[in-house]
């Protein structure tokens, strides 16, 4: 078996948020607002905020919606 993933995509759905100014709703009701400089296919998101880097783990979140410009 070959450990070497060169191939591994992050589906465009989720790519397209990268470098966008998003809101990130969590299942607790909490809620973020900053760039999304990372995303995977599991939505594990790094978010750049005013205050530094959040790292928000994909299965705690509920929505992610882009921010006007």
């Amino acid at each position: 078996m070959d450990n070497n993933n060169n191939n591994f995509q992050v589906n465009k759905q989720f790519a397209d948020f990268k470098g966008k100014n998003v809101l990130i709703g969590l299942k607790n009701w909490e809620e973020f607002e900053g760039k999304i400089i990372a995303i995977d296919n599991f939505l594990n998101t790094v978010l750049e905020m005013d205050d530094g880097l959040k790292v928000v783990k994909g299965g705690k979140i509920a929505f992610i919606s882009m921010k006007d410009s």
